[in-house]
């Protein structure tokens, strides 16, 4: 009986040894490594795409709409005319002034009707003073002479003196004439000037190169140039300009130059790159998002506004990863080759099958799987 329990005893030994092998075999296959690896995060986003330089085309004067001459969509060059209002009482102005010019003007020329009265006058007024000049002057001799009285000489020097007052009231109605004149063609000029110039407010141009992306009067309509409603044309001008929101838990990730992969509904298929180029660092609290704006190569016929997806790329880096089926309400089943330890472990995102490690595990660690 002793030999028979001493023979049996290693026998069983042997049976245990051999089921904790199968058992530990069994474990192995379901193992899995803590690694370290280098990730590339895509941050998806979504937002809307519109021109770099967008215009909202206003008028500086009210009137009616009289001429539309753009249509939405077409691309129009920097001056190029969108639209005419009327001009019905200022073009009334324009002629009256130009009018008055014109009469002020033919006047003003040598030779006119209006200034040969004038000269007329001046030179009548001129003979007479040249003759009474001469009289004066003989009757002086003769008065020095004692031929004649006093009387007579005075009176002759009291008619020269008249008549060269009035010469000289004739040249200078003339010279004052011809300065009225000349002031009123200068003021008559400024003032159809200024009037020109108010006309071409009445002509709407386009004040870049670029597209109509919005027409927003027609013929008829009245436009205020005081009210808030003042607006006759979008235009967009440039390239591209992204905005699109992002999840506030980005917010360090996000920055300047990185790229941004971008799909729009009516361009299936394709893949845009851009680049972000201003990161708006206020986070709106109703939706939990901020704003990245990106620029990148889009269509030039594509609508302004137009819905956008996007896939930020954030700069790659190296993370402790776990597979999701070791996890297990912030718990993984750890062997250290002895044992099997239940760790607290603290995981951030999930990239596909994995989680990342934040703490608890570090980089060979193994882990059961279930």
């Amino acid at each position: 009986m002793r030999r028979l329990l001493k023979l049996f005893l290693p026998l069983s030994l042997v049976a245990l040894g051999f089921a904790l092998f199968l058992l530990a075999n069994k474990r192995k296959e379901n193992y899995a490594m803590v690694e370290e690896r280098e990730v590339k995060t895509l941050i998806y986003c979504s937002g809307y795409a519109k021109r770099e330089d967008y215009i909202i085309v206003k008028s500086e004067v009210s009137g009616y709409v009289e001429e539309v001459l753009v249509e939405e969509g077409q691309r129009v060059k920097k001056g190029q005319v969108l639209a005419r209002l009327s001009t019905g009482s200022l073009d009334a102005s324009i002629r009256e002034v130009s009018e008055r010019l014109s009469l002020a003007e033919e006047r003003l020329k040598e030779g006119s009707d209006y200034f040969r009265t004038f000269e007329s006058a001046v030179e009548s007024a001129r003979l007479s003073m040249e003759r009474a000049r001469e009289a004066y002057e003989r009757r002086e001799r003769l008065f020095r002479q004692g031929l004649i009285p006093k009387e007579a000489y005075e009176n002759s020097k009291l008619q020269y003196e008249t008549a060269l007052k009035e010469y000289e009231r004739a040249v200078s109605s003339y010279k004052d004439a011809k300065k009225a004149l000349e002031y009123e063609v200068k003021v008559l000029s400024a003032e159809r000037e200024r009037l020109m110039k108010e006309k071409e407010k009445y002509t709407i141009k386009s004040p870049v190169e670029g597209y109509v992306l919005k027409k927003f009067v027609s013929v008829g309509d009245y436009i205020n140039h005081m009210s808030q409603e003042n607006r006759l044309f979008s235009v967009g001008s440039g390239g591209w300009e992204v905005w699109l929101d992002v999840d506030e838990e980005y917010a360090g990730l996000v920055k300047e130059g990185q790229r941004v992969f971008l799909r729009l509904d009516a361009y299936p298929g394709q893949v845009f790159e851009g680049r972000v180029f201003q990161v708006i660092r206020e986070v709106d609290r109703s939706r939990k998002l901020f704003t990245v704006k990106a620029k990148a190569e889009l269509p030039e016929d594509m609508p302004s506004g137009t819905t956008v997806d996007g896939q930020i790329e954030v700069e790659p880096r190296r993370v402790l990863l776990l597979p999701v089926q070791a996890y297990r309400d912030g718990y993984v089943l750890v062997y250290d080759g002895v044992r099997y330890i239940k760790v607290q472990v603290r995981v951030g995102r999930r990239l596909g099958d994995y989680y990342e490690v934040l703490e608890g595990l570090k980089k060979g660690d193994r882990v059961v799987l279930p």
